[in-house]
């Protein structure tokens, strides 16, 4: 009798006349309530604003980049796509006073949705001191790391690792719990009946999908319907509800359901063996491009001193005729020698402008910046050549002494595009499984549960308010099996994947012996320069001595001009070549490290060269 007098009760509170102070307090309260709730909602989201978005981005993505680089490279190295907010470049247009084009406000456009610090940039060149006049003269090692810090296509292969990681971070996030919340508010007014009816819904939703193909969702509703004229009536309606899916065949077990996750965790280290292959590869062709500078400025020494020379043979060939000891065509020769001399002086200042103008390009630098290696590390290298690397023993330079089937199993074992090749065949075998999957029939089992009702409209208003009682739930159990006639896309998928897996394999086979290829052709060509490198130092001091005895043979009559000229010419082409052997020889040493996957790169751009020794040992 008791529960049956309340529900008369709230029946009669929701009768015209019923009780209408309840029902005004209702409406008021609620109307009041909700802009509020609004309100911290509006400031909850707003605590979340683009920068904490792009931060929180950040921060996932450099944890998993980093978990990454221990499996795939066995140690974790500083990571970041951020750039400085002044980098080598504006630093160079500042104090070089190079010009720019005129951007406009493109670039704080650009910074306020970037999220970088370019809009410190802005103006710089206003505020800049006096221009610097000097050339930067940076090291081999100072122009690794400003390729590192400036280099395009570096920033662009970063980026890249940066993007899978990204890509990881969503796909992990699909088996993560996901909470969900919606909140509307309707005014509905009728006007040929007079009537008018405010609805606020508000609604907390939330998911689980399972690696094992279960999904789980559950979801609450909270609505008021009120009527806003006459007795203002209003009622309170609250639904709950959950549901669970587990399929038994197709589409059941990791294997198949986390294949995205665990393909983008795969893309991830892939990534991330690309850019380390990408950085060997550039910091050889940073020192390429550095030393071949230092070639074409050597060139330019060289062509000078053979034009300082040329210039005291004609003197003394024209001293000679004057007293009848030569005849004018020698003379003539030694004019047209020194012509040919000053036109091959101007062409190595242009080659050795436009070399130096391309290699400021692959640094990410501005081609008109004042800037060149240092001429020492020419010297340098050359010293180093001279005492020799400890490998070839006496007069031959060496570093790596290793035998052909020892450099087999290091490269084998280290190149990471190879283990990125098997590892794709481990990839389209999945594939293959996945598409076996696709062909099987579906069966799920599930089930759900619903409790409360929802009210809307003007008759809802007029309804008692819900009750959320689990005991008068309705319950429901769901078994579905899914068997098509046919399964000609699935059949096909299937086959293509199989196809793509024999590509797959082949694809890996030949990454194997196109590794032994380049080691093979490694070891031959390092031989093959280091054998140049010894001749053509021996060539050099042999044209030096013939130069001296000729210049030494005219003054007594013995030799000819022409053979003087000679001689000079086979001196600068010895110049040239024995400091074209030894940076050939050096690359070549670098690229065979590189080849067998050895030559480590940190994050600054600098290069961890291997021994001999370390390539003996079975640890390597």
């Amino acid at each position: 009798m008791i529960e049956n007098k309340k529900s008369n009760d709230s029946e009669a509170e929701h009768r015209p006349g019923g009780n209408p102070g309840r029902n005004v307090w209702c409406g008021v309260s609620i109307f009041l309530l909700f802009p509020a709730f609004i309100l911290s909602a509006f400031f909850l989201s707003s605590c979340r604003s683009a920068s904490s978005q792009r931060e929180a981005a950040d921060r996932a993505a450099y944890e998993l980049i980093g978990e990454a680089g221990e499996r795939a490279l066995g140690r974790r190295e500083l990571f970041t796509v951020e750039r400085p907010s002044v980098t080598f470049r504006q630093r160079l247009l500042i104090d070089q006073r190079l010009p720019v084009a005129e951007w406009g406000d493109l670039e704080a456009r650009i910074a306020e949705v970037s999220g970088s610090s370019s809009a410190e940039e802005l103006g710089f060149l206003a505020d800049s001191e006096d221009a610097v006049d000097e050339d930067l003269r940076i090291s081999l090692l100072e122009a690794l790391q400003l390729g590192a810090a400036n280099g395009r296509e570096y920033q662009t292969r970063k980026e890249s690792v940066f993007s899978a990681a990204l890509q990881l971070d969503l796909e992990q996030f699909r088996f993560d719990n996901t909470f969900s919340g919606a909140m509307e508010a309707v005014l509905d007014s009728d006007q040929a009946s007079g009537v008018t009816t405010g609805r606020r819904t508000g609604e907390l939703g939330f998911s689980r999908a399972f690696q094992t193909g279960a999904s789980l969702g559950a979801r609450l509703v909270v609505d008021l319907v009120s009527l806003l004229h006459g007795e203002r009536l209003s009622a309170f309606g609250i639904l709950a509800d959950g549901s669970v899916s587990i399929p038994l065949l197709r589409g059941s077990g990791p294997l198949v359901v986390a294949e995205a996750k665990t393909q983008a965790e795969r893309d991830l280290v892939y990534a991330i063996h690309q850019f380390e292959r990408f950085k060997q590869s550039f910091a050889v062709r940073v020192a390429g491009e550095y030393f071949s500078v230092l070639q074409r400025q050597d060139q330019i020494d060289n062509a000078q001193a053979s034009l300082e020379r040329l210039e005291l043979l004609v003197e003394r060939t024209e001293a000679l005729f004057e007293n009848g000891r030569v005849t004018g065509i020698q003379v003539d020769q030694a004019r047209q020698d020194l012509l040919r001399a000053r036109e091959r002086w101007i062409t190595a200042r242009e080659n050795y402008e436009r070399e130096n103008d391309r290699f400021k390009i692959t640094l990410g630098l501005p081609p008109d910046a004042r800037l060149a290696p240092r001429p020492d590390e020419l010297e340098n290298l050359l010293a180093t050549l001279a005492d020799g690397w400890g490998g070839g023993g006496g007069d031959e330079p060496g570093r790596l002494e290793i035998a052909e089937s020892r450099a087999m199993e290091v490269a084998l074992r280290n190149r990471l595009d190879l283990r990125t090749a098997l590892a794709e065949a481990e990839d389209a075998r999945r594939g293959v499984l996945v598409a076996a999957d696709a062909l099987q029939p579906g069966l799920n089992v599930g089930g759900g549960v619903t409790a409360g009702e929802r009210r809307s409209g003007a008759g809802g208003a007029a309804d008692a308010d819900a009750r959320l009682d689990f005991l008068d739930a309705s319950y429901r159990g769901d078994l579905s099996l899914d068997v098509p006639w046919s399964r000609r896309s699935e059949r096909n998928a299937y086959r293509r994947s199989q196809v793509r897996l024999e590509a797959a394999l082949r694809a890996a086979r030949e990454a194997e012996d196109s590794v032994k290829l380049e080691v093979r052709d490694g070891l031959r060509d390092l031989l093959r320069q280091r054998e140049q490198y010894r001749i053509q130092a021996q060539a050099l001091e042999i044209a030096e001595r013939r130069v001296r005895q000729a210049q030494a043979f005219q003054e007594v009559g013995r030799a000819e001009t022409r053979d003087v000229l000679e001689a000079n010419e086979a001196l600068l082409s010895a110049q040239n070549a024995v400091t074209d052997a030894m940076i050939r020889y050096r690359l070549t040493e670098l690229s065979f490290q590189r080849d067998l996957g050895v030559l480590q790169v940190d994050h600054r751009g600098l290069w961890t060269e291997v021994e001999s020794a370390a390539l003996v040992s079975p640890t390597t």
